[in-house]
C-alpha cells in the first residue's frame, strides 16, 4: 500500500491547506492522475499520483491544514485491509500529537468547508482514544485560516454545544471573515468538553475557541499550563480600540454585543444596514438568539439619518482596497483589446438558452477556458525568482454584492462542456449572492462583466496572485466593413489586463486573438 503525502518541500511551502480533492475513496486510481489540490502561501498545488490502484481512504479531508510529510491518503488493492496502516499512522494524528505534548500547538482541528469536500464516511472515522483523565490528552479546536490574507474571524453561531460529542467532517460552528461566511468542520473527533468564544466573539487564526477532551478532564488546568486562561480567546486577543460607529454598543442591551464591543448581528442584517446608513449599534437588542441583530430588526428601525454619516470600513471593504491597491501599485498592468463581431455569438446564445440555462457570459468564459488551456502564462502566477504554472483553468467570475466585489471561482473550467459550465457557474454565483464564497484564492484568471449596464468597454485591475483579467463589455448593435462594404451586426469589446512580468505582449495579442475566433465561431463552444 501506498501513503500520499504532503512533500512540502522543494518549490512548495513546508505548510498548507487542503483545498478539495479530485478522487473519493473508492475511485480507481491512475499513475499521475490528479488527486488533491492544497493552498500553500498563496499558490495553489494540484499533487498527483504516484501510483496505481484504490483511492481508500482519505486522511487529511478539505481544510485540514498539513505540514511536511503529513499524511493526506492511502492508496492500494481494492479491498485491502488497511487497519495495520492506520495503527502506523495513528500517532501522528492530532490528538496523539496534544498527548505528547501539553502546549496547544497541534494542527488546527477544525476545516472550512468547501462544494467540492470530500467528507469521510462514517464507518471510516478513526474513533478517538479513550482519555486517562489527563488534561495533556485536551485538543484544541482553532480559528481556521481560509485563505492567506485572512487574520480574523468572527463566530456567528455554534452547531455544537459543550458536552456533544462530534465526528469528523461535522460542521460545529459558522465564521464569518473579511470576504465569507463558512461553515466550519470538525477535524477530530472527541467530545466538546469547553467553549471559550462565544457567538459574535471576533477570534484571530489559529486561536482555541473550544477544546476536546474526554468527561472529567481538567480542560482549565490544560489551558493554565498552555499560558492561557479559560476566557473568550476573543477577550484576549481584541486589545485594540473599537471602532467609533460601534462605540455605543457598549450602553446598549448587553446581549446584543459581543464580548469584543461588536453589536451581533447577521450578514443579511449588516447588509442591509449599511444600503440604508444605519447605525447597528442604534438598534438595540435585536430579535435573534441572544439579542442578535437580523435584518428585519433593521427593515423595522425607524432610524433616519439627519446628519453626514461617516461608515466604518467593513473587512470586505478594508481587503478589496488592500488586495487592489497592492495590484495597482506593484504589479506592472499591461493592456490589450479588441471588437468582436458578436452576431452570431448572440444568435447561437439565443437558441443555446432554449435547450439549457446559460449566459452570454457563459460562451465567454468557456472560450477563456479553452484560450488558457492554449496558452500557459495565463495561468501561471509570478513568485519572486521563478515563475508558477498552475494545471487547470480556474476561472473567477466578478460578483457585485451588497458588500462590494467578491471573485468565486469554478474549478477546472477548462474540463467542462458548456452546459455543464453555466450551471456550475450560476451556483457559484449564487453562494457569493449569499455570503459564501466558493474556491477562494484558487483562481488563475478572472472575468469581469459591466455589459449588463451598458459599459461598452473598460480596463480591469488584476485580481492577484492571477497574472490576467478580462473585462467584457455590452452586446451592442453596430456595422462591419468588409470588402469596401457595411454590413449590420452586433459588436462587443474586451480589454484584458496581464502581468506583464508573466505574460509579454506578444502572449496577451495572440490570446485575444485565440478567443476572438472562438467567440466569433461560437459552436466550438456548445
Amino acid at each position: 500500500m501506498h501513503i500520499v503525502r504532503y512533500p512540502g518541500k522543494g518549490r512548495f511551502s513546508s505548510e498548507g491547506v487542503v483545498t478539495a480533492w479530485d478522487k473519493n475513496a473508492g475511485d480507481s486510481i491512475e499513475n499521475g492522475d490528479y488527486l488533491v489540490q492544497i493552498e500553500a502561501s498563496g499558490e495553489w498545488i494540484q499533487l498527483e499520483s504516484a501510483t496505481e490502484g484504490m483511492l481508500l481512504k482519505v486522511l487529511s479531508g478539505v481544510g485540514c491544514f498539513v505540514r511536511s510529510g503529513d499524511a493526506l491518503a492511502i492508496i492500494g488493492p481494492k479491498g485491502a485491509d488497511i487497519s495495520k496502516v492506520l495503527e502506523k499512522l495513528e500517532s501522528k494524528t492530532p490528538v496523539a500529537a496534544a498527548k505528547s505534548s501539553p502546549k496547544p500547538k497541534a494542527k488546527p482541528a477544525v476545516a472550512v468547508q468547501s462544494v467540492q469536500s470530500t467528507q469521510p464516511k462514517k464507518e471510516e472515522v478513526m474513533e478517538t482514544p479513550k482519555s486517562t483523565g489527563n488534561p495533556d490528552s485536551v485538543v484544541p479546536i482553532l480559528m481556521p485560516q481560509a485563505g492567506q490574507s485572512m487574520e480574523e474571524g468572527t463566530i456567528l453561531s455554534w452547531k455544537v454545544k459543550e458536552g456533544d460529542p462530534i465526528e469528523i467532517g461535522q460542521v460545529i460552528m459558522e465564521i464569518e471573515t473579511d470576504k465569507a461566511t463558512m461553515e466550519v468542520e470538525a477535524d477530530a473527533a472527541g467530545r466538546i468538553a469547553k467553549i471559550v468564544s462565544s457567538e459574535g466573539d471576533i477570534v484571530e487564526v489559529k486561536v482555541p475557541v473550544a477544546y476536546l477532551a474526554e468527561e472529567g478532564v481538567d480542560v482549565d488546568a490544560y489551558i493554565a499550563s498552555a499560558g492561557g486562561a479559560s476566557v473568550p480567546a476573543a477577550d484576549k486577543a481584541e486589545a485594540k480600540p473599537v471602532a467609533k460607529s460601534a462605540a455605543p454598543a457598549a450602553q446598549k442591551t448587553p446581549t446584543s454585543v459581543s464580548a469584543s464591543g461588536r453589536v451581533k448581528a447577521s450578514p443579511a442584517a449588516r447588509r442591509a444596514a449599511a444600503d440604508k446608513g444605519v447605525d447597528l449599534a442604534s438598534i438595540g437588542a435585536g430579535s435573534g438568539p441572544g439579542g442578535r441583530v437580523l435584518s428585519s430588526d433593521v427593515d423595522n428601525a425607524d432610524v433616519i439619518p439627519t446628519e453626514i454619516q461617516t461608515h466604518t470600513l467593513t473587512k470586505m471593504r478594508r481587503a478589496i482596497a488592500k488586495n487592489l491597491s497592492y495590484s495597482k501599485q506593484t504589479v506592472p498592468h499591461f493592456y490589450a483589446k479588441t471588437t468582436i463581431d458578436a452576431g452570431l455569438l448572440f444568435s447561437t446564445y439565443r437558441q443555446t438558452k432554449e435547450r439549457f440555462k446559460c449566459s452570454v457570459n457563459d460562451f465567454v468564459t468557456r472560450a477563456c477556458a479553452k484560450a488558457i488551456r492554449q496558452y500557459p502564462p495565463f495561468r501561471s502566477q509570478y513568485k519572486d525568482t521563478e515563475i508558477v504554472e498552475n494545471p487547470a483553468a480556474n476561472i473567477g467570475i466578478a460578483v457585485g454584492t451588497d458588500d462590494g466585489l467578491t471573485v468565486p471561482v469554478v474549478l477546472g473550467a477548462d474540463r467542462m462542456k458548456l452546459e455543464q459550465l453555466a450551471a456550475r457557474t450560476r451556483e457559484v454565483v449564487e453562494s457569493a449572492r449569499n455570503g459564501k464564497l466558493e474556491g477562494m484564492g484558487q483562481g488563475v484568471f478572472t472575468i469581469t462583466n459591466l455589459g449588463m449596464f451598458g459599459v461598452e468597454e473598460f480596463s480591469a485591475i488584476i485580481n492577484p496572485p492571477e497574472s490576467a483579467i478580462l473585462a467584457v463589455g455590452a452586446i451592442r448593435e453596430g456595422v462591419i466593413v468588409e470588402n469596401g462594404a457595411m454590413r449590420p451586426t452586433r459588436l462587443m469589446t474586451v480589454t484584458v489586463s496581464v502581468d506583464h512580468r508573466v505574460i509579454d505582449g506578444v502572449v496577451a495579442a495572440q490570446f485575444l486573438k485565440t478567443l476572438k475566433e472562438l467567440l466569433q465561431a461560437p459552436e466550438q463552444l456548445l
